[in-house]
């Protein structure tokens, strides 16, 4: 599995996980870190469906779900997704990233049990309550 961080997530979540996850054979990206930044939500999303990878997408931005062309090009691709929630925003980085990596064991096995495409919105409390948000 690959992990991708958009462009409306620091690069320090991406670094952060990817830290955390070092010892396993999951891979974390930045946008920035594959030349996707400053691209468009269907530039980034045809990107990752033509690799062929699974990814699970951290994005900021749950506009994905409202706007037309970005919730059907997130449906073809076939993404897996998770919105951080609006209080992420606000929230200092450390705290940000401490409940990415909290809450990591939870996430992975709560949308290892859901059919792409998806996406789960991720409060910033340490509960495990995840919320599948419609697309």
């Amino acid at each position: 599995m690959k992990l991708f961080f958009d462009n409306c997530t620091s690069p320090l979540m991406a670094r952060t996980l990817r830290g955390y996850l070092s010892e396993t054979d999951i891979e974390v990206f930045h946008a920035r870190d594959i030349g996707l930044q400053n691209r468009t939500e269907i530039e980034w999303i045809s990107h990752l469906s033509s690799t062929g990878y699974d990814w699970l997408v951290f994005t900021g931005d749950g506009k994905i779900r409202k706007n037309k062309a970005e919730r059907e090009a997130y449906r073809r691709a076939n993404l897996k997704g998770v919105v951080l929630a609006p209080a992420f925003q606000k929230t200092p980085m450390c705290k940000c990233c401490g409940v990415i990596v909290a809450k990591w064991d939870s996430l992975l096995d709560f949308t290892s049990r859901i059919e792409a495409p998806y996406l789960v919105e991720l409060s910033i409390n340490f509960s495990s309550r995840y919320k599948v948000l419609p697309i």
